[in-house]
Formats: C-alpha cells, structure tokens, sequence
C-alpha cells in the first residue's frame, strides 16, 4: 500500500506538472509572449498559432489534469479488462502527451530542446501509469486495500 501512495502522488504530480505546463503554453502561443515566429508554421496546415494553442491546453492539458485528478480522488475500479480506472486515465494522457510532440516535431522539426523534455515527459507519464496498475494490482496491494477504495489522503 505504501509504494502505491507513492506512485500515486507522483502520477498526480507529473500530471499537473505537464497540464500546467501545456496551459502556460497554450497561453503563451495566443498571447504571443513566447515571441514565436509565424514562420515556423510555414510547414503545417496553420496560418496561425490559435488552434494549436487550443489543442495543447484542451486536449494535451485538459487530458493531464484528468489523469491527476482521477488519480487523486477519482473511484479505484477496473476497465476493459484488468486496467485500473486511474491507470488507464494516466497513461492516455502520457500517450497524448507523446503523440502531440511527435506530431509536432514532425511538422516544425526538432527546433528547441524543450521538446525532447516534454517528450520524455510523456514517456514518464505513461511508464508512471503502468507501475500504477502494476502497484494496484500486486497480491499485497490486494489483499492489504480490501475492496481498493483508498484515498491518497
């Protein structure tokens, strides 16, 4: 039980983490303060930054702060099978996060190194995500949870 607290609280940390990350950045790209030249859209279907900048915060963001907040107060039962509820949340955003930056470095190509950081970042959340079900699902998690209705608190 205490190494599933722990993967817990860093699943939620790294998912916040990543949503704050990708609303700063969504922000950042419809203010213009991250002084990012249109340019670098020349070689992708956008004339402008405003619906990237929708996707990373909706859908890339929106998808990580899901993950944290399941993980943290979300009900602990399965899905498709043997996955945990939190698990599969956490490692759907992590699979997000990835094919965002792939998708991205596929369009305007390896450009600056925060990419390679956020790639990493999702990987991390989605290895996270599988030692979370690993954790949950473990005869001693089983039989030490009862039903598997904890909180982190």
């Amino acid at each position: 039980m205490k190494i599933e607290r722990g993967i817990r609280i860093t699943v939620v940390t790294v998912n916040l983490f990543a949503a704050l990350s990708a609303f700063a950045g969504a922000l950042g790209l419809v203010v213009g303060y991250m002084n990012i030249p249109l340019s670098v859209l020349s070689t992708t279907p956008f004339a402008d930054f405003t619906i990237p900048a929708l996707l990373l915060g909706f859908v890339v963001g929106g998808s990580a702060l899901a993950a944290a907040l399941i993980a943290l107060f979300g009900p602990r039962f399965s899905v498709f099978g043997a996955w945990r509820f939190d698990a599969l949340a956490a490692w759907i955003a992590g699979c997000i996060m990835v094919g965002w930056m792939l998708i991205e470095i596929a369009m305007i190509g390896m450009a600056i190194w925060v990419q390679t950081l956020y790639l990493v970042v999702g990987l991390v959340m989605m290895g996270l995500a599988i030692w979370l079900q690993w954790a949950e699902w473990r005869p001693q998690a089983r039989t030490s949870s009862g039903a598997g209705h904890h909180r982190l608190a």
